[in-house]
Formats: C-alpha cells, structure tokens, sequence
C-alpha cells in the first residue's frame, strides 16, 4: 500500500525495479474510485484488465512494458481535494521531468480536471507525450467574490508599501544610525511581504491568463485525446445544471414574501420606536397614576398610542410600495440566483476559492484538442438492454452475497456494481477504446524519440 506521498518521493515510480528509461504512464481516478493499493481490479490500477490490454497493446507497438503509477486521492466530489490531486500529479510530473522518463496521463471523469490543474502546475517538459481523459466535463474556473477581494487587497498593498520601504531604506535610513540594524530588518522584511503580496495578486487574478500561456508553451493541442460519448450520464447531468435556468421562486412567491415580512417589519419598528422613547411617554402616566390624577390630562398623555398605527403603516406601505414597484421581482431573482448556485456548487464540488462557471468537454485551456466521439454502440456493448443484464446480475449478486462481504451490508461493492451498468464508466472496457488510446501514446512517443518536438495525432 501508499499514499500520494509515497509516490511523490518516487517509491510508486519503482525506480528500483526497473530501468530507468522505462517509460510511465499516470492514472488519474475520477469522482467515488479511490483506493489505497497500487495494484488492483479499477481500471487505474496496475493488473487491472485495462492497464494489462493497454500494455498489450503498446507492446504490440514496440513500446516495451510502461510503469503503470496512479496518482492517488480522494475521489470526493469536491473541488478542494482535486486541487490537492493536482499538485500532487504535478510532483509526481516534475519527478519524472527529473529522471528523464517519457510519460503519459490518462485521466478519467473528475480526474480530468484533476490533469488539467496538476499540468498548469507542472513545468514544462520535452518527456511529455499523451494526455487522454475520458468521459471528462471539463470545468471553467472564475475566482469567487471574497478570494477577489483579497487579491485586489493584496495587489493594492504590493503597489503601495514597497516603494514606501524602498524609499525608507534608500533616503532616510542612512541619515538616522540610531537602530540601523533592526530597521533594515523591520522595513526590509516589511518590503518582501509587499513584493510577495503583489506577486500573490497577480497570480490570482491573472491565473486563467498564465495558465494559458503555461498550456501554450508546454503543450500541443494534438497531444490531448478526448474520450466521451453522447450518451454518458454523468457528464449529462452536470451539462444540464450548468445551462438550465430555473425559476425557483416566483415574483408573485415574492411578493407574497414581502407583504408577510412587512407586516413583521411594522410590528418590530413599532416595538423599537416605543422601547427607545419609552421613559419620554409613560413617565408623565406613571406619575399621574401614582398621584390618583385620572383626569383630562391622564387622556391626553395616552394620545401617544395614537402614533403606533402610523409607525406601523408607515413601514409596511413603504415595503409594500417597493415590493410592487419591482422589488418583488429582484428579490425572486435574487433568490433564484443564489439557490441555483448551492445547487450548482453541490453538483460541482465548488468548495474552493474557485467558482465552476460552465462544463466542457475539451480542456478550457487548449484552443483544440484531439477529439474521439465514442457512439453509444461502439461503448463496450454497453446499451439500454444491457442495463437490465447488468441489474439482473447485481440482483444475482445480491442475493449470493447477501452479507457483510458483498451483499446489501457492503456500500462499496453495491456501488461498484451499479456503477459498472452505466456508461460513463464503461469507456475503459472498450476494445477500439482502448486501441486507440495504444495509438495515441504510441504516437506521440515515436515523436518524441524522433527528436521532433511535436507530436501529431
């Protein structure tokens, strides 16, 4: 067993086992496919019925056995965790930059943003041959609100604090010898966290920009295979909550809000009104009723009770007046808006200081890339007949097993089942899959022993 550590210090490169010309080939899980162990029957593992076709395959080629090294994390649906696989991908990527070892990245559904982050991260290399991602919905990044904020923060500190100390250090600090060594300390440490602080901004908000420079440099178009079809749920799914636009509260729903917290609204500037000017009203009563005085004058101090219903029509008229002058209808955007995005950002795994904006199904930092539509039918024999096969052979299954080692009782081998009936999880059990995955890296290989730089698809 090992951990995403373990391989970025280069024992799951195996390097003790095998030349170190060996060429490698990095598997990168998607969403709900993790493990612990290197070796194994998911399609990213070394011994897998995948890698061991895909070996075949490439040796039928010429290329002699590749290091199968999966990349390790999480698998959670969340974007925070994929970012945390790709720096670890990346480590793992300028490792073998390092040892000279030619490599590809195979990707599959979120390990696909998981490859396109941990590449932008990774440095260029000449070793680096195909990128294949299947059944992958490519995210496009925007910063978040607040992590902007702080960016903008940060830009305007890195402008302003460091000619100020620069100045402080050049002009003044060698006329005043009193401290000299502790304020070039103070005000040259205050001037690189200035200079880092507008090295931080930068980067934040000109990120899309620098990664696609870094994808410029680093990569050809033609080196990227996409692999998905028509017909694959999950990539569906997320297409589908990324472009609907759904109405979840009406402007009528609104209105009706509003003319309900109106009244609310009335009761509490009321109840605060007299709460403020309390002492002002009722002393005058509490000394009458002490004093037995319950004549004229006690009436006329009570008047005062004539104020509330104005209070309180006056601020619910108000609120009713902006609800029906179109406030109705921006808070029911507002609302629609802000419940769309926690359900896109649940859908996504948007926990990070980047917003998913939009999906696509060709890396949004390529201009083109290599595109291979796989039709439902060529996808494994996987079609809608073979759904009720697949249930049938879980329920089967079940019924076998039906105890802690593979029944009902095991999450993890019920989800494995079903999950092996769809689509989107069938791309790697395909034979033409496969043989042009074995293509692709050949070829972009053979480039690379060529000494030609580039690589054509």
């Amino acid at each position: 067993m090992q951990n995403s550590a373990e391989i970025g210090q280069g024992s799951g490169l195996h390097a003790a086992a095998r030349p170190r010309g060996t060429p490698v080939i990095v598997t990168v899980h998607g969403t709900n496919d993790a493990a612990i162990d290197d070796k194994g029957e998911r399609w990213w593992q070394t011994g897998s019925a995948f890698t061991n076709r895909l070996v075949e395959r490439l040796s039928a080629r010429g290329i002699p056995q590749p290091d199968i090294v999966p990349i390790h994390w999480s698998g959670k649906n969340s974007d925070h965790d994929r970012l945390k696989g790709a720096e670890t991908l990346a480590r793992v990527l300028r490792r073998l930059d390092r040892e000279g070892r030619s490599h590809a990245v195979l990707a599959h559904s979120h390990g696909g943003n998981v490859a396109v982050e941990g590449l932008a991260r990774a440095r260029r290399s000449a070793r680096r041959g195909a990128i294949i991602s299947f059944g992958t919905p490519f995210f496009v990044r925007k910063l978040k609100t607040v992590p902007r904020l702080i960016a903008l923060f940060q830009l305007v500190l890195g402008l302003v604090i460091p000619p100020i100390m620069l100045w402080y250090l050049i002009e003044i600090l060698p006329s005043d010898s009193n401290k000299k060594i502790e304020s070039i300390v103070l005000f040259g440490g205050l001037f690189a966290l200035g200079v880092w602080s507008l090295i931080a901004g930068v980067r934040k908000l000109a990120r899309r920009y620098l990664t696609e420079r870094r994808f410029a440099r680093s990569l050809v178009p033609s080196q990227w295979l996409v692999v998905h079809s028509p017909r694959d749920e999950a990539m569906q799914l997320l297409e589908t909550a990324a472009d609907i636009n759904p109405e979840y509260v009406t402007t009528a729903s609104a209105m009706r809000s509003l003319t309900a917290f109106a009244s609310l609204a009335g009761v509490v500037a009321t109840v605060a009104f007299f709460v403020w000017t309390g002492s002002y009203f009722t002393a005058p009563i509490i000394e009458k009723i002490k004093a037995g005085e319950y004549g004229l004058s006690l009436g006329a101090d009570l008047t005062f009770l004539l104020v509330v219903p104005l209070i309180y029509g006056a601020v619910f008229f108000t609120i009713w007046l902006i609800a029906r002058a179109g406030g109705a209808w921006a808070y029911a955007k507002f609302l629609t808006s802000a419940i769309h995005g926690g359900v896109v950002g649940a859908a996504f795994g948007g926990d990070d200081a980047f917003k998913l904006v939009g999906v696509t199904r060709l890396p949004p930092y390529l201009v083109q890339a290599r595109e291979e539509r796989i039709e439902a039918i060529d996808l494994g024999g996987i079609d809608d007949a073979a759904l009720f096969v697949a249930a049938q052979s879980l329920y089967n299954s079940v019924v076998a097993n039906d105890g802690p080692e593979g029944g009902i009782a095991n999450p993890d081998a019920m989800w494995k089942r079903l999950s092996d009936a769809l689509y989107h999880n069938a791309y790697m059990r395909d034979d033409n899959v496969i043989e042009t995955v074995a293509e692709h890296i050949a070829t972009t290989w053979q480039g690379m022993r060529q000494g030609t730089g580039k690589q054509t698809a």
